[in-house]
């Protein structure tokens, strides 16, 4: 090869060096974005992921404390320790819900499921923690969920198998006759009757009440704020009061005897002290004097 080849050799392989470096960075900018592409659509999944679980807690949990509920009506709920019974079944449900998710790696530990101050919630408070090839989201999840619409599993709790109707429970003699073996004089709830559905009192302050308000609340079976009454899990369990912020709503009775214990469902349930007949618009209802200042109502 002459000189004039060695040159033209030369030319070509230093012509060929920029082709090589510019193929190199084309392949370069295409793994990087194959890379973005792939990290985008893990994250997408992460997120999505998430945001259903997010959501579907308080269903979950909502579904639970309904169904929870109606084994206490029907007398084949467990009575040992249904608080613990409730998370378990909440967890054992969102587990499902993780493993729906098949393109991530998703775990929800629900680490407890309890009251709050306002008596008509349940708190549910668990850890998300969702992996998708090298991006991790772990968050701490607390949610309310209303107990407004459940239905009141604590009668059924104290007093066994009761007949009811969609919304209203038809105490019979079961009432009467727990009060008779309490010692107490259970005459004026024979055939007593009380709200099945747990309905939040819209009278805000209690004491604006008065005789209409509590008879609106006797034909709505509405539930109050009560801290003698015991909260919605405790009601699951069968107790009739506990240290929590509890609900109280009126048990009405069939007589008017003048005296007979207060018809409030934690007195009636509990403590069992007398307080004095009013007649609302019709109705007849026991209550104290406290109960008397709380609901904005007067001796007769």
């Amino acid at each position: 090869m002459d000189d004039c080849g060695y040159v033209m050799a030369g030319a070509s392989l230093l012509l060929m060096i920029p082709v090589i470096i510019i193929t190199a960075m084309i392949l370069s900018l295409g793994e990087a974005h194959s890379d973005m592409n792939t990290e985008r659509k893990l994250s997408a999944c992460v997120e999505g992921a998430a945001w259903d679980i997010r959501d579907n807690v308080p269903i979950i949990t909502l579904d639970v404390l309904n169904e929870t509920a109606g084994e206490a009506i029907n007398g084949t709920l467990p009575s040992d320790d249904v608080r613990n019974l409730v998370r378990e079944r909440v967890q054992e449900r969102i587990d499902r819900l993780c493993r729906s998710h098949r393109n991530v790696n998703a775990s929800c530990r629900v680490n407890s499921v309890e009251g709050t101050e306002d008596p008509f919630q349940v708190e549910v408070n668990s850890t998300l923690e969702i992996r998708a090839g090298n991006i991790e989201h772990t968050e701490n999840l607390s949610v309310r969920v209303t107990v407004d619409g459940l239905p009141d599993p604590l009668p059924f709790r104290v007093l066994g198998r009761l007949e009811h109707s969609n919304t209203t429970i038809e105490y019979g003699d079961a009432l009467a006759e727990y009060l008779n073996s309490s010692g107490v004089d259970g005459g004026a709830y024979i055939n007593a009757t009380g709200p099945l559905i747990i309905r939040r009192c819209p009278y805000e302050p209690y004491t604006s009440h008065g005789p209409e308000g509590v008879h609106a609340c006797i034909l709505n079976g509405y539930y109050h704020e009560s801290r003698d009454g015991a909260c919605y899990l405790c009601r699951l369990e069968g107790k009739t009061s506990c240290p929590h912020m509890g609900l109280e709503t009126f048990i009405i009775p069939s007589k008017e005897l003048g005296e007979a214990p207060v018809s409030i469902d934690h007195v009636l349930f509990n403590e069992k002290y007398t307080g004095e007949a009013l007649n609302i618009s019709g109705f007849i209802i026991y209550l104290d004097a406290g109960h008397m200042t709380k609901y904005g109502v007067r001796r007769q």
